[in-house]
């Protein structure tokens, strides 16, 4: 309930705030309200965006600064006057032309972090974000004039000439451009070209994606070569440069992508299958190498697209074999068997659990795919299997997939399992974990090595626990039932939970109890995961990934 409402005020927020403004200077006698509702409008934007709100929510600010002009207007006769109707109109033009300024700024300029890039003293401040701060900053001086009475020669001063500052900038870039195609960002060039960066990392994908990438980086660092990471949307900016020492680069168009690629760099790596890296790829003197965000036999796992890099990691022959099953002809000399370096933080634990202590379990649901034909999340089911868990004496972890509350009915059923779980361990003092102490506090090898036994879906999740040799159990989404395995067989080595979960009671006692598929996962954990020694498991990537480009 709590995510509906967080979601029911994100979405009035933007455009109920100024209307009800508008409605209220209209309405009510006292001007206050409307105050009140237009400064409201003018802080959420601020929360929303911080300093990167140019272009962004545009009619809401402008319907703020027409309040305000109705504000100045009901307040008597004549009361609108020159350097009101200045500031005002310059303002709703400064807001509307944002996204032409976001063009002009962005024109030789690329955003990037942990790069020493020499900028000028005007290239400092003129950016998008200082812009931004620039017009909220006179748009709140226009809220404090119309609230206060104060001289309004004063902001509309400020207006004409900032309206002049950015006018002369944008025909500037205008002249620029007309001038030089693509001129590029000379001073990031400089930058990149002296770090000398031996390969390149291409990261684009859906908001909320950063997760796929931030699960390599600590390995890209640990091959102690200089490299630069290339993202071709900004939002992502914030978050990995938390994460990283490497210098990231925002390279939104192919023309900007280029300008980075300097001379040293002799590959680049991927983590997805965006789009946008066809834009990348088409650089054919460059090795281009796929790794993916985990090993599955989803059907991202064997994409046709794979076919257009240079070479594809993967985990184990089964990743292999997974392409040419499907009927994918890729040639055998462009895969390399890497191992998951990730799983290496995974503790093997072979042997029956602990009897000493009650059990705890890792529920690990996948979200519901884009689509129908992919959609193996057991949400729908997981209060029955958790249920069935808690009737055991089991402690329970649940880590979904990132991407669960994408899905509004997936994230409904997930508060639900989320409050079954508090509820019990209110009664009862057993210290379940979920929410963001499961998908922030702990990473997903915490997850493992912190549970018996686990209960997820067809999903990279199986993979990484295989690695511990502990029991697990698969749900069977799609109702294969027997053919399970055929389709997605690394549930061999799995117990299979029913679509309605009315076999889960059976689980269980298999689970917990006798696990009589012991041996057979240390022989699929060999072709799933690579057969490389424990002490040396992470060297066969790191071997790999150094010979793609020295």
């Amino acid at each position: 309930m709590r995510q509906l409402v967080v979601k029911l005020i994100a979405t009035a927020a933007p455009y109920g705030l100024p209307v009800a403004a508008v409605a209220a200077f209209l309405l009510v006698p006292n001007p206050w309200p409307g105050h009140v509702l237009a400064a409201g409008a003018l802080l959420w934007g601020w929360y929303r965006y911080r300093a990167d709100g140019l272009g962004e929510f545009l009619p809401g600010r402008v319907l703020v600064v027409a309040a305000l002009l109705i504000g100045i207007a009901d307040g008597g006769p004549g009361r609108i006057g020159v350097a009101d109707a200045i500031a005002g109109t310059l303002l709703v033009a400064l807001i509307g032309f944002e996204p032409r300024l976001v063009v002009a700024l962005s024109t030789r300029r690329l955003d990037s972090a942990n790069l020493p890039v020499s900028r000028g003293p005007g290239e400092r401040w003129m950016n998008t974000r200082s812009a931004y701060v620039l017009i909220s900053v006179l748009t709140a001086g226009f809220w404090l004039t119309s609230a206060t009475g104060a001289n309004p020669w004063i902001i509309a001063t400020a207006c004409l000439v900032v309206t002049a500052g950015f006018g002369f900038g944008t025909v500037a870039a205008w002249y620029l451009r007309r001038r030089r195609a693509h001129a590029g960002d000379a001073g990031v060039a400089e930058a990149v070209e002296a770090h000398g960066p031996r390969f390149a990392v291409h990261f684009a994908g859906p908001p909320g994606s950063e997760y796929q990438l931030l699960m390599w980086l600590p390995y890209f660092a640990r091959l102690g070569d200089p490299f630069l990471v290339v993202v071709r949307d900004r939002a992502f900016l914030p978050v990995l440069a938390a994460a990283t020492e490497a210098p990231i680069v925002v390279a939104p168009g192919i023309a900007d992508v280029e300008s980075v690629l300097t001379d040293s760099i002799r590959a680049v790596f991927y983590v997805n299958n965006s789009m946008q890296n066809t834009q990348c790829v088409r650089f054919a003197e460059l090795t281009h190498i796929q790794l993916m965000h985990g090993d599955s036999d989803k059907p991202a796992s064997y994409n046709p697209i794979s076919a257009m890099y240079d070479r594809i990691f993967v985990a184990g022959r089964a990743g292999v074999d997974r392409y040419h099953r499907h009927g994918i002809d890729i040639p055998e000399s462009r895969f390399r068997i890497v191992g998951h370096p990730q799983a290496a933080k995974v503790a093997v634990v072979p042997g029956p659990r602990p009897a000493d202590r009650p059990p705890v379990v890792l529920y690990a649901p996948t979200w519901t795919g884009l689509s129908s034909d992919v959609n193996f999340c057991s949400l729908p089911i997981a209060a029955r299997i958790c249920r069935a868990m808690l009737e055991r004496g089991a402690t329970v972890i649940v880590r979904p997939h990132p991407y669960t509350r994408r899905n509004p009915a997936a994230a409904r059923q997930l508060d639900a399992l989320e409050q079954m779980l508090a509820a019990d361990a209110q009664q009862t003092g057993r210290p379940h974990v979920f929410g963001r102490a499961a998908t922030e506090r702990m990473s997903l090898a915490d997850c493992v090595n912190a549970a018996d036994v686990m209960v997820c879906d067809v999903s990279g999740a199986a993979s990484e626990w295989l690695y511990s040799e502990k029991p697990f159990a698969i749900t069977d989404m799609t109702g294969a039932g027997g053919k399970l395995a055929d389709e997605f067989p690394l549930a061999e080595a799995g117990y299979a939970v029913e679509a309605d979960a009315a076999n889960i009671d059976e689980v269980c006692g298999l689970l917990l109890d006798t696990d009589p598929l012991a041996e057979t996962r240390s022989r699929m954990k060999r072709y799933y995961m690579g057969d490389f020694p424990p002490d040396r498991y992470e060297d066969a990537f790191f071997d790999a990934a150094r010979d793609c480009y020295r």
